[in-house]
């Protein structure tokens, strides 16, 4: 049973693909693939490239996706590769990152790959499986209860218990990897609906203005045949 559960872990973190893609962006449209390519190798061997183009035209959108072998060379690639001049442009470069997920609440686990996602921004020595599935499990509740109690013992308790306890660490960051997570979902999608609601309230202040020019000019138009009407004797 271990043995499988390590297996699959192994597997989803193969996937987990988030910190070995990077954005490449301000690409020159008269740059050729092959020269985009030719600069993305500088930084080491890459496993794809995707340039972005709109589907309906094949028109090129200037920026694309590069994967590379594993995260420390995508990092350097980020270090290296941002501000390169190609046929006259400086290319963005950065980490892809992981796809936004939809808040799922406090009180419901935070899921193995976003446990992997976190694992692997981990510097230095990677949390043991073990922990990483633990972590899943947990939800984001739990998850501020772990890393407020650890606060409450003060820096100096934190930093001790860091040194003398194997891997403490690298759970530590990876909690504080996932909380952060979840506040960057939580305030996207609190910025969505945000968005959403003004969006509904514009729609709505414009209706209400056409139904008020409407009434407006229905007002006047029965203002206008009352007066001539006002002396005409009524049947």
């Amino acid at each position: 049973m271990d043995g499988t559960m390590s297996m699959s872990l192994a597997a989803a973190a193969a996937n987990c693909r988030c910190s070995r893609v990077v954005f490449v962006g301000n690409i020159p449209f008269h740059a050729s693939e092959k020269e985009l390519r030719d600069a993305c190798e500088l930084i080491g061997p890459i496993r794809s490239l995707r340039v972005a183009a709109d589907p309906a035209t094949g028109k090129r959108k200037g920026y694309a996706f590069v994967e590379y072998p594993d995260d420390e060379t995508a990092r350097s690639a980020c270090r290296n590769l941002h501000g390169h001049n190609l046929r006259g442009r400086e290319l963005r470069v950065g980490l892809a990152g992981r796809q936004r997920r939809r808040p799922r609440g406090d009180r419901e686990p935070v899921g193995l790959e976003d446990a992997i996602h976190a694992a692997s921004l981990v510097s230095g020595t990677s949390p043991l499986d073990s922990v990483t599935r633990y972590l899943a499990a947990r939800s984001v509740r739990e998850l501020r209860e772990m890393a407020a109690a650890l606060e409450a013992d003060g820096p100096d308790t934190r930093t001790l218990l860091k040194e003398h306890v194997p891997g403490l660490a690298a759970v530590v960051e990876q909690v504080g990897h996932l909380l952060d997570m979840a506040a960057a979902d939580d305030a996207a999608e609190a910025t969505k609906n945000k968005k959403r609601a003004a969006a509904t309230a514009d729609s709505n202040d414009d209706h209400r203005a056409k139904l008020t020019k409407v009434e407006v000019e229905a007002g006047g138009f029965k203002d206008k045949i009352a007066v001539p009407s006002a002396g005409v004797s009524c049947f």
